[in-house]
């Protein structure tokens, strides 16, 4: 059986991405990994986000990323991720109910929150 990770975003963007770099860390040791979004850390999928510090990493390049390392789960908790005024967002996030949210994180080895 191999690990599995999953990574609870509830905090917005900060300028070093922390929490996706971490996944894609995660994600390259072979480790499976799922990201949910909840609260401020849905912030995270607006499209449109440069990076938050000169130098830095875009939070929405670190996004388009994940399905190369492997990582498809990925979802916001609840109802609509982004309002429609709001178009320019990360396309592949689904939305889950709270109890698929619970389960995630029971079948999870390891839960992260950032």
């Amino acid at each position: 059986m191999s690990s599995s990770i999953l990574i609870n975003i509830t905090r917005p963007p900060t300028p070093d991405c922390e929490a996706l770099e971490y996944a894609l860390a995660m994600a390259a040791f072979d480790i499976e990994v799922k990201i949910l979004f909840s609260g401020r850390g849905i912030d995270w999928l607006n499209a449109r986000q440069a990076s938050r510090k000169p130098g830095g990493k875009s939070p929405a390049k670190l996004l388009a990323a994940l399905p190369m390392y492997g990582i498809d789960d990925i979802a916001v908790v609840g109802g609509p991720a982004i309002s429609d005024e709001s178009p320019k967002t990360f396309g592949t996030c689904q939305t889950i109910s709270q109890q698929e949210a619970a389960n995630w994180a029971r079948d999870a080895h390891h839960v992260v929150s950032f």
